[in-house]
């Protein structure tokens, strides 16, 4: 009796650590694996501005950052939240504007009751010219 106990409760932890360590693995998979694209797609090429000046649109940033965790990150998780913080690249400061050229993404999920994720990743616009 006492062995048919010990395994019922180790095949029943055994599968909670299984989902778990699934559900944790395949939200940091799809964390990590974001596409650039969708930040790259948020840089307007035609501007109504004369002067050069590159940066990220807020609203299609957002609205492509939002629909790829919607579609993908949802599955493995009971809630999520995606936070944006707009930053100037030069020294780190908070940008105001509409002209930003850097942000900061954090994505926090609850996994598994009690267990949380949180990652943070930075994109920023760089010159290449030589």
């Amino acid at each position: 009796m006492g062995n048919i106990i010990f395994s019922l409760t180790l095949a029943v932890s055994s599968f909670i650590f299984f989902t778990f360590s699934y559900r944790i693995n395949s939200i940091n998979k799809v964390v990590l694996n974001m596409p650039l694209s969708l930040v790259e797609t948020s840089i307007p090429l035609v501007q109504e501005i004369p002067e050069p000046n590159i940066y990220l649109d807020r609203n299609i940033l957002e609205e492509n950052i939002t629909y790829y965790y919607s579609r993908s990150i949802s599955r493995f998780c009971e809630s999520y939240t995606i936070d944006f913080y707009y930053y100037n690249q030069d020294d780190e400061s908070i940008c105001k504007t509409d002209f930003c050229n850097a942000v900061e993404i954090k994505i926090e999920a609850n996994v598994f009751m009690f267990v949380s994720y949180s990652k943070r990743a930075r994109f920023y616009i760089q010159d290449n010219s030589l």
